[in-house]
């Protein structure tokens, strides 16, 4: 099955197709999901879709109304064929294979340098009709030359070639605009007629670039040395005494231009060679276009590829199923602001009934903090399976951390160990901000960092401490993008408004506490995309 899609037929009569190109893809009412669908009737985060390997599987996240397959209520993981139907709310989502759809052509314009403004040339008022066929000629054989070229590298050293063939130049160069320099140009080829193995000094009268470039005009010196609109010393110095250079660009966009010299011995250039050389560039112009498009395409291909690979590592990282324990409700989530982002979630089930919680939170964003948050993972997960005690574990990964990560670099992060028949907590806040457990009675403690960041320092202590969950108390971990989510007018959610919001809703199930603390957020923050990750952690003791 290659990529496929859903077709979202709405409660108002209107369809919407997505496809399916992540391993996780989050449906709901929430605008932080993947697919999101205003449907009175879908939880904030209703149900998701897994891909593993060529399976693509259909999970209820918790929701109030729950997930329907096929008439069928959906309780588990559940394998999606084509055209199997999905129901949400009053929503149905049709899941399609598009192994046979076509990719769309690009369609890229072509046009031409626009000639008139060259200084000695005016190729639209041509009237020779035999110079109008040698015209023609050129063109024929500057386009044949070029059709078949594919990189832009080798188109560049197509046209130097072509120049050389056709003109009596001794050097040729072509440059682009470069807004990084100095001088505005970046040299994009240079060449010898008789190559050599010495570097090439390029030297061009500032005069020249401005008419190339500014004024749109061709430039043809027969005496470089001696004309006076020229700078004689850059040519005296260099031993130049013909030079050409036109412009490079469609329409009315100039991005480069042609450069070609000659020393005082060689040949004089002439006007035919500024006609052949202003020929060559209309044409060329085009093909260096396209190759410098295909180029940036390219470019943009891979690193879109490499985002999207990293995004599904992270998100193979990230649990793909909760923690199923008598009498517990888990629930986790974690929504990156780019691509990929530097939280980290976890549930590690241990033996007798003891589970492990973490939730880190890398420093930076995007591909960076993504890198360390997998180092992180692969550190804890590396240390439990050693059933060392929980400091030993944490000083283990820190110096690992410390090792192996640049010094700008840290983590702060919430791990605590859970007794689930007793419910006692043992935890460790390495700069984390406090971790929330909201009991029963409405009363709120909050668990404080009692240690530095990850990655500091080699030599830090960490301390456990011990709290316990009661029937009916819940646990939430977050990280700062929640806390520090910002409203229109600059002001921060803050701890003390997550904790009214989980005590006015303890009554729900995690699921829900979750879209609540969801819901709460959009509406301060009035639904502005986040700049921080949002990462959340839930563990819910039953009544």
């Amino acid at each position: 099955m290659n990529m496929p899609k859903l077709l979202v037929k709405r409660p108002d009569g209107k369809e919407e197709i997505f496809r399916i190109n992540r391993i996780r893809t989050t449906i709901g009412r929430s605008i932080r999901n993947d697919i999101c669908i205003p449907d009175p009737f879908i939880s904030r985060f209703h149900a998701e879709i897994r891909r593993d390997g060529d399976l693509f599987l259909l999970r209820d996240l918790g929701s109030a109304n729950g997930t329907i397959h096929n008439n069928k209520p959906v309780s588990n993981y559940v394998r999606l064929s084509p055209n199997d139907e999905i129901r949400l709310g009053e929503t149905k989502i049709i899941f399609q294979d598009d192994s046979t759809a076509l990719q769309n052509p690009t369609l890229i314009t072509e046009g031409t340098i626009d000639s008139s403004n060259t200084v000695f040339l005016d190729v639209k008022q041509r009237q020779n009709e035999a110079e109008r066929k040698d015209f023609l000629a050129l063109i024929s054989k500057v386009g044949t030359a070029l059709l078949d070229s594919t990189s832009l590298e080798e188109t560049l050293n197509l046209i130097t070639s072509l120049v050389f063939e056709l003109i009596p130049a001794e050097r040729c160069a072509i440059l682009f605009r470069n807004t990084n320099s100095s001088d505005g140009l970046k040299i994009a080829i240079a060449r010898l007629r008789q190559e050599t193995s010495s570097p090439i000094q390029l030297r061009i009268s500032k005069r020249i670039v401005d008419e190339v470039l500014l004024n749109k005009r061709a430039v043809l010196t027969s005496n470089a040395q001696n004309d006076p609109l020229l700078s004689s010393q850059t040519f005296s110095l260099a031993g130049i005494k013909s030079v050409l250079a036109v412009p490079l660009g469609i329409e009315d966009d100039t991005f480069g231009m042609i450069y070609v010299d000659s020393p005082i011995a060689e040949a004089v250039f002439e006007e035919e060679h500024l006609n052949i050389l202003t020929t060559l560039a209309s044409v060329a112009s085009i093909r260096i276009e396209k190759s410098r498009l295909l180029e940036e395409k390219l470019q943009r291909e891979r690193l879109e590829h490499e985002l999207k690979l990293a995004a599904e590592i992270q998100q193979r990282l990230q649990p793909s199923r909760l923690p199923c324990i008598e009498n517990y409700e888990f629930e986790g989530i974690s929504l990156s602001c780019y691509e990929v982002g530097g939280d980290y979630y976890d549930f590690i089930e241990r033996d007798n009934k003891r589970l492990i919680v973490a939730l880190g939170d890398v420093s930076g964003k995007g591909t960076s903090a993504a890198l360390m948050m997998a180092s992180l993972h692969a550190a804890i997960h590396s240390q439990i399976s050693l059933n060392l005690e929980l400091t030993k574990t944490i000083s283990a990964v820190n110096k690992y951390l410390v090792d192996s990560t640049p010094q700008n670099c840290f983590v702060t992060l919430f791990i605590a160990e859970l007794d689930c028949e007793t419910g006692t907590i043992e935890f460790i806040s390495a700069g984390h901000e406090s971790a929330l457990i909201v009991r029963s009675t409405k009363q709120v403690d909050k668990l404080s960092s009692n240690s530095l960041p990850l990655g500091l320092f080699e030599h830090i202590t960490f301390e456990i401490e011990i709290n316990h969950l009661d029937p009916g108390d819940v646990l939430v971990v977050f990280s700062d993008g929640v806390s520090e989510a910002l409203s229109p007018t600059g002001e921060e959610f803050g701890i003390e408004r997550l904790a009214e919001v989980i005590k006015d809703n303890l009554q729900l199930p995690a699921a829900g506490l979750r879209d609540k603390i969801d819901s709460a957020l959009s509406k301060f923050t009035n639904n502005s995309p986040s700049k921080d990750d949002i990462t959340l952690l839930i563990v819910k003791r039953k009544a």
